[in-house]
């Protein structure tokens, strides 16, 4: 399997408590673990995903603890390559497919590459209130396929 998905995780009770400033970033860090559907095991924001090249990629994520908070739940608002067009991460519009739901994107012909840090800004919805938050992982191409 080449294609990947991203799932970033969040302690929606926890997180609740912090805001996404400079001071605060190690603690939403803590409540945060994002992961891919290859055989990377959840990790905090120092994650980087493995990736094939010409592979789609999509991102989303969950609340860790749902059965607690039912209805507690976290949207991915944005990804935000940081080497802007010259990344290797590429966006599809939310308008062919993704919705609200995820965001989706794509890997084109790309050799090896060394790890490629990128943002992604999510929302919180707890206690009936919104928050936003970001976090920094990395992203690499790889050449072996994915099993």
């Amino acid at each position: 399997m080449k294609d990947t998905i991203i799932t970033v995780y969040v302690d929606t009770c926890k997180i609740r408590k912090y805001s996404n400033k400079k001071k605060d970033k190690d603690k939403v860090l803590s409540c945060v673990l994002i992961c891919d559907n290859h055989y990377d095991a959840p990790a905090t924001e120092e994650f980087t995903s493995n990736i094939v090249a010409n592979s789609n990629l999509a991102w989303t994520a969950a609340v860790i603890n749902i059965l607690s908070n039912p209805e507690d739940f976290v949207i991915i608002d944005k990804i935000i390559p940081k080497l802007g067009e010259k990344s290797f991460i590429k966006l599809r519009s939310p308008k062919d497919g993704a919705g609200g739901t995820h965001v989706d994107g794509f890997v084109g012909d790309v050799d090896e590459s060394e790890p490629e840090e990128y943002k992604i800004k999510f929302s919180v919805y707890s206690e009936g209130k919104r928050k936003k938050y970001s976090i920094d992982p990395k992203i690499r191409v790889i050449k072996t396929e994915i099993q």
